[in-house]
């Protein structure tokens, strides 16, 4: 009986670590996400950018809970420093102007921002212009 019981700790166990393990590797849901994207070399928020940062102002309004993260992001063009500030500024431009809107306050954003991304010297010949941008997150 008692090695009845071992053998069953010992599958319980086994069994409860692979779903542990499968869960720690899934990626959790993203929360909802927008983007505001911006020329080369430019943190200067254009016209689409404001509406979606309108948008994402009124949601967050909407529900007094909601919180935002922000993530500036850069291409691959421009030294690994620069890109790192122009990253920086895009964020804080994309901070200053849901500020700005009047209906989220600086409390409930969180600003980050990121350098390019690495990658091979063909894939960043080819890079979309979608990694020039501050993506948005409601949660």
């Amino acid at each position: 009986m008692q090695n009845a019981a071992n053998s069953w700790r010992r599958w319980a166990a086994v069994v409860s670590f692979a779903v542990l393990a499968a869960c720690a590797t899934q990626k959790p849901t993203p929360p909802d996400a927008y983007h505001v994207a911006f020329a080369t070399d430019s943190y200067v928020i254009d016209p689409a950018g404001h509406r979606v940062i309108g948008n994402v102002a009124n949601m967050v309004a909407s529900q007094s809970a909601a919180r935002v993260t922000i993530v500036g992001r850069t291409d691959t063009a421009g030294s690994p420093a620069f890109n790192m500030q122009l990253s920086q500024k895009r964020a804080a431009a994309v901070h200053d102007a849901l500020v700005a809107t009047g209906k989220i306050t600086p409390d409930k954003i969180e600003t980050a921002w990121t350098g390019e991304r690495p990658q091979s010297a063909a894939a960043a010949a080819a890079e979309p212009p979608g990694e020039r941008v501050v993506d948005i997150y409601i949660h």
